[in-house]
């Protein structure tokens, strides 16, 4: 069995979005927010990367943006993460906490209006 990681929620959450939902296919995307080293990291600042944004943006019809940021059971937001979150819920989107493929689904519920 594959040790789970951040990474790997993402990958399993995106891919039950796209198959489970084939209509709302790229209102589903990552923020590429993790350069590779320094140079690409000072480059990606200069094109507008923001330390601290969500993991994943879902664009909704007629609702706010959902902000989603994968962690692991026990894992931690950053302080740029935390400060991030509330620039993102004082513009009136949403922000969740994700930790497994089941909470990324049951935002998906019939008693949830995602």
């Amino acid at each position: 069995m594959t040790e789970k990681t951040e990474a790997r929620i993402q990958q399993e959450a995106f891919m039950w979005h796209w198959n489970t939902y084939p209509t709302h296919r790229k209102r589903l995307f990552m923020v590429n927010n993790n350069p590779r080293n320094e140079v690409d990291g000072n480059r990606m600042k200069a094109q507008g990367m923001i330390a601290g944004v969500s993991d994943m943006i879902l664009l909704r019809e007629g609702r706010p943006p959902l902000c989603i940021e994968f962690k692991l059971p026990n894992g931690r937001q950053s302080p740029a993460q935390v400060a991030w979150q509330s620039v993102a819920e004082a513009t009136g989107a949403e922000y969740v906490l994700i930790r497994s493929l089941e909470e990324f689904q049951n935002l998906f519920s019939p008693d949830r209006t995602t």
